[in-house]
């Protein structure tokens, strides 16, 4: 069953109840004459009134029934409806559940069909007059019919997605929903009807507004016409594409040679398009309505425009307002959820659209609905004076020319209710048939093409069978078509296969929409699981394998101190089967080792089975060090590690030399065989080694013999006892450029505050001195910078640092000079490379100093500050006293001037 049956048939019986509306009149009168032609044995086809009959009785009840017994297109619309709703409570019965939007849903419809019905039947009973009397009753009676149409639309919704949610998509929910504005274009062209009958009748009198209306009218006319047309274009089109997609699903795919729905093919090339044509359509057949309303009020204020325009735009703003708010506001709902609300409140919003139709839009009884029908009566009158050759004919006759009203009242009231009573379950008989309550029963597609040109699946299977697919069990009854043989799939359908023994995977057949099979997946050979890490003292060899499929073969090593090699093997049942096995590995009695024993007893030795893996720990003895190790390895034998060594005291002195060596292998030891490198001191030159030997002393081998003497000694007779102040060569390394192993350059260093780069060259058994001596930094004016001297930063003064020679700050290199070198000049740029700074160096005392002088500086600036404006202060006293001094009227006495000049 289609998820829009319930709107199709809704509309198509709304469509036949308009049927009956606009063809019935000269369908009942071709009838009823008809009849009595026959009756009267006269031509059924002529267009002559039939003559008399002699026997009145038959004709009397004829013209009886086809007075009273005739269906009114009105009680036809909601007898349908009220089979809806009957329809609707059996279905949410069978459902089992009653949730409470359901039931406010279903109260919702139900006010607001018991209200609609009230005003139906009380219009009914003045439209019976004439012809003019029906065709203004009828306009109305769309505008109040409107409720229960909305209404039955929303609860169907709300129904739909409280108890059948999973079963209906928000496309199909969202078509149901929109549908209903078709009812909503019919009942304002209705308005605008009204408002055009009344306006046209009363303008009649007004020559010069006459020439406006008419131009105007049409241009709303139309305005109204082509959105309720569009609208009506844009359901139609929409409710077809999913009614397609349930009754032919391959037509679209057939039609586009693609695998879009219907309803895709309809959102991606359609919706948006019709959404905004709707949009701008509805917009203005809004304005053209208000517009009208408005620039005629004068004619249309004794009939109340203006509930009866709000009475129907006030449909479409409403539950456009809520959709936006439910949508875009700030609650985050979810889509089904929107759709939800937004149904809920619909429907409940149509019984108080109901009874504001009742009380304000639409109140019967009042004189707006007299005066309306005097306008129409004199608008058909003018017609039928414009055009004499149309006849108005009165289809109705009044039953008192015929019966007499004694006998008419009785019956007439039992015959309405039997009618009506028959009526409601005829239609509700007839949407239980066309609709079942289990909507949930699927009808067989009327159109639906299927792949044809390589067989069915079964054929496609066996003529590709290097595929290894096999279909599954359920495969034939699944895709049988009825009075056909074996298995088809219809386009952009899929099913499922299988893999033939030893083969896995889940294969996937589709039909193309070109009408060729599309198979998706491969049958791969069987894989086997996850092979097991350990297997008889084995543990599998790692070979970045992460599938296993049959006939494959896997290594597993043997752990240690087992010998050997297990295959494992994938069958094609998918499980694993293992050959080969490890055996254990057992080595023999441990070596003797030399200057060491074993830390076991003897019969412990005698006794013990050594396995791959186990080690014996060996003592040295006196007076060696160390130890020793006698591993099992894996191939059967001992492997020893460690020694045992004889220890050597430190390295001897040896003259003119320095032992070099780290302090970490003097923490360890010097054993035997270690070689110690000495250096010569500078004026000396050779090669000097030390060996520590096995009885634990050192050998030495070679010397250091004189070349140019003692470095020191030279200094101190070049530059004096104190010449380490300025000189220094713990830092410096001798340089040999001979190699015999004589010092032939002895790079200097000059202390802080003195630049310079002097050399000690040992040359023909003599030292001489090379390069730039240690002297004072130079400045750019000539003088020369003090070699220690102080500097202070900050704000406070407190951050003091010494500095030795020249200071290079922010790219410039500049000091504090010697006095005695340069006149008055305390600070010069200097020239040279600078000197380290001292930053441990602070004056605390010089910084406690500044800081006292500014705090004594602070109080003295506030205390004049006190004082100026005490003395302020007082002028202002006094040039107060002298101004009230001058205005009084009477000089001051003598006490006062006494005040005055001592103030």
């Amino acid at each position: 069953m289609s998820q829009v049956d319930v709107v199709l048939l809704q509309f198509a019986m709304g469509t036949f109840a308009l049927a009956m509306r606009y063809c019935s009149r000269p369908l009942l009168s071709c009838c009823r004459r008809c009849g009595l032609c026959f009756h009267g044995w006269l031509c059924c086809i002529c267009n002559r009134e039939p003559a008399q009959s002699t026997s009145t009785s038959i004709g009397d009840f004829y013209l009886w029934f086809s007075t009273y017994g005739a269906v009114r297109w009105y009680w036809f619309h909601l007898a349908i409806q009220l089979g809806f709703i009957s329809r609707e409570f059996q279905v949410i019965s069978a459902v089992g559940t009653w949730p409470f939007e359901v039931k406010l849903s279903f109260c919702a419809i139900c006010l607001t069909y018991l209200v609609v019905l009230l005003e139906v039947y009380n219009f009914s009973s003045v439209r019976s007059k004439d012809v003019v009397t029906k065709i203004t009753v009828d306009g109305l009676l769309d505008m109040i019919l409107l409720p229960v149409n909305i209404g039955l639309f929303g609860h169907l919704c709300v129904r739909k997605l409280s108890l059948q949610g999973q079963h209906h998509s928000v496309q199909v929910i969202s078509t149901i929903a929109e549908s209903s504005e078709i009812w909503e274009a019919w009942a304002l062209w209705s308005v605008l009807g009204l408002f055009v009958t009344v306006v046209d009748v009363e303008s009649q009198e007004d020559a010069e507004r006459r020439s406006f209306v008419k131009p105007f009218r049409n241009l709303s006319l139309q305005g109204v016409r082509t959105w309720v047309f569009i609208i009506m274009a844009i359901s139609v089109t929409r409710l077809a594409t999913t009614f397609l997609e349930h009754s032919a699903p391959s037509l679209c795919f057939w039609v586009s040679k693609s695998c879009m729905s219907c309803t895709k093919l309809y959102e991606d090339h359609i919706h948006l398009a019709a959404a905004a044509v709707n949009f701008i359509l509805c917009s203005f057949a809004l304005a053209f309505v208000f517009t009208f309303e408005h620039t005629f009020d004068e004619y249309l204020r004794r009939i109340g425009p203006f509930w009866k325009f709000w009475g129907v735009k006030g449909v479409v703003s409403v539950t456009y307002f809520q959709w936006l708010v439910l949508s875009y506001g700030p609650f985050h709902f979810e889509q089904k959820r929107i759709y939800l609300l937004h149904c809920l409140l619909t429907t409940v919003e149509m019984p108080i659209l109901a009874v504001i139709h009742s009380c304000c839009a639409y109140p019967f009884g009042k004189p707006w609905l007299e005066y309306l029908l005097k306008l129409q009566q004199k608008d058909m009158e003018e017609a039928e004076a414009e055009a004499s050759d149309r006849r108005m004919t009165v289809f109705w006759r009044d039953p008192e020319d015929t019966i007499s009203m004694g006998k008419v009242d009785s019956m007439l009231c039992c015959f309405y209710l039997l009618f009506w009573i028959a009526g409601c379950i005829g239609a509700h008989s007839f949407v239980v048939f066309v609709l079942p309550v289990n909507e949930m029963v699927q009808r067989p597609p009327m159109f639906n093409v299927s792949c044809t040109k390589e067989g069915d699946i079964w054929q496609y299977v066996e003529n590709n069978h290097q595929l290894h697919y096999r279909l599954k069990d359920d495969t034939l009854e699944k895709h049988r078509l009825p009075n056909v043989g074996g298995a088809w799939l219809h386009l952009c359908d899929r099913t499922e296969l299988d893999c033939e023994p030893g083969f896995q995977g889940s294969p996937i057949l589709r039909c193309s929409p070109s009408g060729t099979y599309d198979h998706r997946g491969f049958c791969r050979r069987t894989r086997c699981g996850q092979p097991k890490e350990e297997v008889g003292h084995a543990r599998l060899h790692s070979s970045g394998q992460t599938r296993w499929t049959s006939d494959m073969e896997i290594t597993y090593e043997c752990q240690r101190g087992f010998t050997g090699q297990i295959q494992g093997i994938c069958g094609k049942d998918g499980v694993w089967r293992f050959e080969g096995e490890c055996k254990e590995v057992i080595c023999p009695s441990p070596p003797v080792v030399p200057r060491a024993k074993p830390l076991l007893e003897p019969h412990e030795l005698e006794y013990r089975t050594w396995q791959a893996g186990t080690s014996l720990h060996y003592q040295c003895e006196e007076p060696f060090t160390g130890s020793i190790t006698a591993t099992c390895e894996d191939d059967g034998t001992f492997l020893l590690s460690g020694r045992c060594l004889r220890q050597c005291n430190a390295p001897p002195k040896m003259p003119n030399s320095v032992a070099i060596y780290e302090n970490q292998l003097a923490i360890k030891g010097f054993f035997e065989g270690l070689r110690v490198t000495y250096q010569c001191s500078p004026g000396y030159g050779g090669t000097l080694i030390a060996t520590c030997r096995e009885d634990g002393n050192f050998s030495v081998e070679g010397g250091c013999k004189l070349r140019c003497g003692g470095l020191e000694s030279f200094l101190e007779k070049q530059f004096g006892v104190f010449w380490k102040d300025d000189l220094s060569t713990n830092q410096s390394g001798t340089l040999d450029f001979t190699g015999t192993g004589e010092a032939d350059l002895v790079p200097l260093r000059c202390s802080m505050g003195l630049a310079g780069q002097p050399l000690a060259v040992c040359h023909e058994g003599g030292w001489r001195l090379l390069g730039d001596p240690c002297q004072l930094f130079r400045t750019s004016s000539g003088c020369r910078c003090k070699r220690q001297w102080k500097l202070c930063q900050g704000l406070l003064q407190n951050n003091c640092k010494l500095w030795h020679g020249c200071h290079d700050r922010d790219g410039s290199s500049w000091c504090e000079v010697e006095s005695s070198s340069c006149g008055q000049t305390s600070w010069d740029y200097c020239v040279g490379q600078s000197a380290q700074e001292d930053p441990e160096v602070h004056l605390p005392s010089e910084t406690k100093t500044v800081a006292l002088r500014i705090g004594l500086l602070v109080t003295a600036g506030l205390l004049g500050l006190g004082v100026l404006l005490w003395m302020a202060k007082i002028k202002k006293g006094c040039q107060q006293h002298r101004t009230q001094h001058t205005r009084g009227s009477e000089p001051p006495g003598p006490l006062e001037a006494v005040e005055l000049q001592q103030t």
